[in-house]
């Protein structure tokens, strides 16, 4: 009887090793990750900026506030990036502002799949 519970415990304890590590790998490294609300001209919005080390992990897009803004190679400066999310504008003819329910967070792409990652990014507010 002691031996199985001791076999039990062992496989949960190993269950559960297992299963915060494969976690911790999906997991990114992001960091600085922060945003502020502009509202300027005919245009409200806001500047969301965060640093990723891993090259290998391409950020696709950005949910901030429930509006959803692609990321291009033009929003990378070294390892941080810097993405205007457009809420509102009368500036660009025709621009419809993407939404989504969903938390705030970033869309990524590793071998031609498609993940999110929730990110608490931090108000600045001046």
């Amino acid at each position: 009887m002691k031996n199985s519970t001791s076999k039990t415990i062992f496989l949960l304890l190993s269950l559960g090793c297992f299963f915060l590590f494969s976690c911790s790998r999906q997991l990114l490294d992001i960091k600085n990750q922060t945003y502020k609300s502009y509202n300027r001209n005919s245009e409200k919005g806001y500047v969301v900026s965060f640093e990723l080390n891993n090259t290998a992990i391409i950020p696709k897009s950005i949910v901030i506030n429930g509006i959803v803004q692609n990321i291009t190679k033009e929003n990378k400066i070294g390892t941080t990036y810097q993405v205007n999310v457009i809420a509102q504008t009368t500036m660009i003819h025709n621009y419809q502002v993407k939404l989504e329910e969903k938390e705030n967070g970033i869309y990524f792409e590793k071998d031609s799949q498609l993940f999110f990652q929730p990110v608490k990014f931090k108000l600045i507010t001046n």
